[in-house]
Order: structure tokens, then sequence, then C-alpha cells
């Protein structure tokens, strides 16, 4: 099981903290240091609210810990998360943070396994990598010629076009002075 943890403060900041996880995780273990100030926060029980689920988390001190469901790490994402504490007094206190779910390269995915998957700077393929075969239609289809580039002496010539001369065949306009509006009236 993976761990990460993160301190979390009662008094609330201007940036939230963002707890980040990689998609289809499916071993990844969160706990959350919670602060009052400088000083710990010990609450009794919390839930870990993320996005629209609701999860319980294990309290020891001022420590919560939350066990990453698969489901929630099936989809790339950004979400908000929130701790609900209670504390001793049954006083509740929440907490604020930022989830992301951050996507997984297409070979992941595809072979289901991490040890397949290739760097991430090398993680994209490009259209030279992949080796598509031709389908039955494909098959049957003419292929084309290349064109061939003209000869030095072909490039040197000049080279001619047919232009027709333009004949005009527009009827000159006709104003009437009747429909001219002058908005320049000073009244």
């Amino acid at each position: 099981m993976i761990t990460n943890t993160y301190n979390l403060n009662m008094i609330p900041n201007r940036v939230l903290p963002l707890v980040m996880v990689s998609q289809y995780d499916s071993a990844r273990r969160i706990v959350f240091n919670l602060f009052n100030g400088t000083e710990e926060y010990q609450p009794t029980s919390a839930k870990v609210l993320i996005g629209t689920n609701q999860y319980e988390g294990t309290v020891n001190g001022n420590q919560v810990t939350f066990n990453v469901p698969s489901e929630l790490t099936q989809t790339a994402q950004y979400l908000f998360g929130e701790i609900v504490a209670t504390d001793s007094n049954g006083k509740m206190s929440s907490l604020n943070f930022k989830f992301k779910v951050d996507s997984t390269p297409l070979e992941v995915i595809q072979t289901n396994t991490l040890s397949m998957a290739k760097p991430l700077s090398n993680g994209l393929k490009t259209a030279l990598d992949l080796k598509l075969e031709p389908t039955e239609e494909q098959k049957d289809e003419p292929i084309e010629e290349p064109i061939e580039e003209p000869t030095e002496e072909e490039a040197e010539e000049p080279i001619e076009e047919e232009t027709e001369p333009i004949e005009e065949t527009e009827e000159p306009i006709e104003e009437n002075e009747d429909e001219l509006v002058n908005d320049n009236s000073n009244d």
C-alpha cells in the first residue's frame, strides 16, 4: 500500500492543499495530519468527502487515514474534498482540499500493467510508432503514384497562364435622395 501524507490546518488558507493520486490506483492510502494553528487537532471521528462520495476515515491522535477506493480513480479529474471532523464535545469542523486524479499513459491502460509502460517523456506514441494493418477494403484500393518533382529545366521555364478578360456586368447604383438620412443634425 502506497501512503501519501498531508498536513491540513483547521485555520483556512487561501490556497487549498492538493491531494494527488494516479488514475487506476488500487492501493493508495492518504494520511491527513490535522492541526489547529501550530497545535495538533485531535478529533474523535472523521468522514472524508470527495466529490459526492463519503468515506469513513480512521482517527489516531491527530491523524485521519483514508484508503482511496479504486472506483474513485477510474476517471482523470479534479474534485473538491473535505474532512468533516467531530471533536470530543460533539462539535464538527471541516477542512477543505483539492483532490486530483492524474491521467495514466495509454500503454498502461491497454496492458493493465506498469512494467510495460514507457517513461512519461516517451509516453505518447507518434504516428510513426503505429503499425496499422490495412482493412480488406483498403487492400483492394489502387495505390496512388507519388507526384514527380519537376527537373531543373522544367522548373526554370515560365508558366503561361490563360486568363479571360473580366466583363463588367455590374449596373451602376442609383441613389435616391429621399432615402438618404443625415445624422449630423444639431437639434
